[in-house]
């Protein structure tokens, strides 16, 4: 016993001059610990791509040592070492500005690093300020090309199988639901015919091939219509890459979660997944397609539900999602300079659901978040649905939760002015908001109540186009979802014969096509009787006829005739589109087939965008001949769609099965015939649908005689 007790004597005299050695060496050099804030950056930006400028205030008397120095620290969580070194300094005063050189190896880790201020006393550094990021990171973006416009605010959220009806709608805006758990490959995956490698500061990172090309099919046929797309960033919880989702919220149950940005390996794979995906989307060429909005998270106000924490309160909770916001930022404007950033928000503003913050105190709590650490551009992606969601009829105010006040317990299309002045009162008119998700049901209490659907529709994209806060409509849904649909929720402009498979047009289909059009009146103006309203002007304060005519469509019929003759050329660069493939030229014949796998109202058919405008207008009548085998039914619906800009001339005829057809197109009287800059062919059922290895042959499309 006496030997054990000696040996564990001089077991405690080594530690402690160990100990003691440690202290020696370390106060050999400067220590970096935190302290108390005694000065404020007040400016954190790229004066160059070589070199930042930090600006800030303190009171000298409170400040130990001659000099102040500032740090680079990580960008979220982690502690400053013995090891960290000023980055530069300056004698202490009121107001102290720093030049901090960027040397390119280190510009990445500098666009996601906290800068703050120290002192030093005792050869020890003392952190005196809060931290504070650099604000401008679009200074380093190589794309910097205008922000798209789009000829009006209609937007839909795109059903994925149903891409080119949406163009056939001239949808303006789009929604994107981009999942970062399935973006990144499993470890399985981390090969070229199953994943896409990136390389990020140094390190492979492998993308799923199958989920990035299915975004970049539904993108590059948005493009068509010049579609704005926003893309809305989610993590769903995958067990394989659990380290991605916040440590206090790692259980299954939710449908989306918070990111994990207190570890350091989970935070660059976060940067490499937002690099790939801003370098792939924000393209010059839009190659895979192009998105210019990000939107971080779902209708974050409700953490219990949408992007699941862990039950955080507000504060933690707030100060979590604005690194996450912030990062995105970093990432998507470091690469295009014009890419805009979005919070989500409900339309419960202050009302307070179970396990839900109110919008309004989450937007507050956010805005001062963003604004203490570096203040940035940040714009608002908001949800005005109905209240209660089953009624299509807003402008009634049914349980009265719509006031005139900013107090308002609920905001959506019945006073969304409320919203939109306060944005612009609040936080200027450069914070932009989208409305980006709301329906309105065709079906009430097992009623049919289409009507009322389509009359919801168009009051609220005419207040919308009437309100220059405001930069998009964004329907949901394009098809009923069969969840929703149980919940008594039929907001598509399609029924569904499946979860959500395209069955039958509602009457807001067309609506929905026409009324950001030439013929918008005529549609729009049959919603007036359901409102109960004499005009329009009566609702809306600025209306006018002419706000809502962005595109100049023309419609006409197709000439079945027995023959034409060539009087002049059209390239032959004709491409399949939509649900085709198995396209094929033999001369002036070009043939595609049907994709089975696709829906059966999926358009199909040839297009050709001319990159030089095609010059009709000495021959302004296009000629070809068709022929259809396979489909269901005798006779299909035939669509000539000729675009010059933000014009439009639409021609249709039904043309029978298994027969050649002439067919001639008259364009002699539409104003746009000598500027064509794209021409499509489609067919569409119009009832049943296509049997397998259905064909389209298209033979000897020219410009034909008068």
């Amino acid at each position: 016993m006496n030997s054990i007790r000696s040996e564990k004597k001089e077991y405690r005299a080594s530690c402690l001059l160990a100990v003691l050695l440690m202290a020696i060496l370390v106060l050999s050099r400067p220590m970096t610990v935190q302290a108390k804030g005694s000065a404020q950056i007040t400016e954190c930006r790229f004066r160059s791509t070589s070199t930042l400028k930090v600006v800030a205030s303190c009171d000298p008397a409170a400040v130990s040592g001659k000099y102040c120095y500032v740090f680079a620290l990580p960008f979220a969580g982690g502690k400053p070492s013995s090891g960290d070194k000023p980055l530069a300094k300056k004698i202490k005063a009121p107001v102290m500005s720093f030049s901090v050189r960027v040397p390119r190896s280190l510009r990445q880790e500098y666009l996601y690093s906290r800068f703050v201020i120290a002192e030093k006393k005792k050869n020890r550094y003392r952190i005196i300020s809060p931290g504070c990021y650099i604000t401008n990171p679009d200074k380093t973006a190589k794309l910097r090309y205008a922000f798209p416009q789009a000829s009006s605010k209609k937007g839909l959220q795109v059903a994925a199988s149903m891409v080119e009806d949406a163009v056939d709608l001239n949808v303006q805006h789009s929604v994107l639901n981009i999942d970062l758990a399935r973006v990144l490959a499993g470890s399985s995956k981390h090969n070229s015919r199953q994943g896409i490698p990136f390389e990020y500061c140094g390190k492979t990172y492998w993308m799923d091939r199958e989920t990035i090309e299915g975004y970049d099919r539904q993108l590059r046929t948005l493009k068509v219509s010049n579609t704005v797309v926003s893309a809305v960033l989610l993590l769903s919880y995958n067990k394989s890459r659990a380290g991605l989702v916040h440590p206090k919220a790692r259980r299954s149950g939710y449908p989306y979660y918070a990111w994990n940005l207190t570890s350091e390996k989970a935070r660059q794979t976060f940067r490499a997944i937002l690099s790939f995906l801003a370098q792939r989307y924000c393209a010059r060429d839009a190659a895979y397609g192009r998105i210019v909005n990000w939107i971080v998270g779902n209708e974050v106000e409700s953490p219990a539900h949408w992007n699941y924490s862990g039950g955080m309160s507000l504060g933690p909770y707030i100060a979590q999602y604005a690194r996450q916001f912030r990062m995105v930022y970093t990432s998507v404007t470091s690469v295009y300079a014009n890419a805009r950033v979005y919070i989500s928000l409900s339309h419960l503003w202050n009302d307070n659901p179970i396990d839900s913050f109110t919008a309004r105190e989450t937007l507050e709590a956010f805005a001062s978040a963003i604004s203490a650490q570096g203040n940035i551009p940040w714009n608002l992606a908001y949800h005005p649905y109905s209240s209660p969601l089953t009624e299509p009829r807003f402008w009634e105010n049914r349980n009265g939760l719509l006031t005139a006040a900013i107090t308002s317990p609920v905001i959506n299309m019945g006073n969304l002015s409320v919203l939109t002045t306060y944005i612009k009162n609040t936080y200027g008119p450069s914070t932009r908001i989208i409305l980006s998700e709301q329906g309105f049901t065709s079906v009430q209490d097992r009623k049919n109540v289409q009507a009322e659907q389509s009359a919801a529709i168009a009051y609220s994209y005419l207040l919308t186009e009437a309100d220059d806060m405001v930069d998009s409509f964004i329907m949901n849904r394009h098809v009923d979802h069969k969840v929703e649909v149980k919940q008594g929720l039929n907001l598509g402009l399609w029924t569904t014969s499946g979860v959500e498979w395209a069955d039958e047009k509602k009457s807001s289909w067309a609506l929905f096509k026409y009324m950001d059009t030439s013929l918008s009146e005529k549609f729009t103006n049959a919603a007036l009787s359901v409102i109960d309203v004499k005009q329009w002007s009566d609702v809306i304060a600025n209306y006018s006829p002419v706000l809502y005519e962005k595109v100049n469509l023309i419609e006409g019929n197709l000439q079945i005739v027995g023959g034409y003759r060539q009087a002049g050329k059209i390239a032959d660069k004709w491409e399949a589109y939509g649900a085709a493939v198995k396209f094929s030229r033999k001369k002036n014949e070009y043939t595609t087939a049907h994709d089975g796998s696709r829906n059966r109202n999926c358009q199909w058919g040839f297009i050709q965008t001319f990159k030089k405008r095609l010059n009709m207008s000495a021959h302004p009548v296009f000629c070809t001949r068709l022929t259809l085998t396979g489909s269901q039914a005798r006779n299909v619906l035939v669509k000539m769609r000729f675009y010059s800009g933000r014009n439009e001339y639409e021609l249709t005829q039904v043309i029978p099965r298994g027969k050649r057809v002439a067919l001639r197109a008259d364009l002699s009287g539409w104003a746009f015939s000598g500027r064509i800059s794209r021409i499509m062919i489609t067919l569409e059922p119009i009832q049943g649908g296509w049997k397998n290895h259905a064909k389209l042959t298209m033979t000897r499309p020219v410009m034909g005689n008068r």
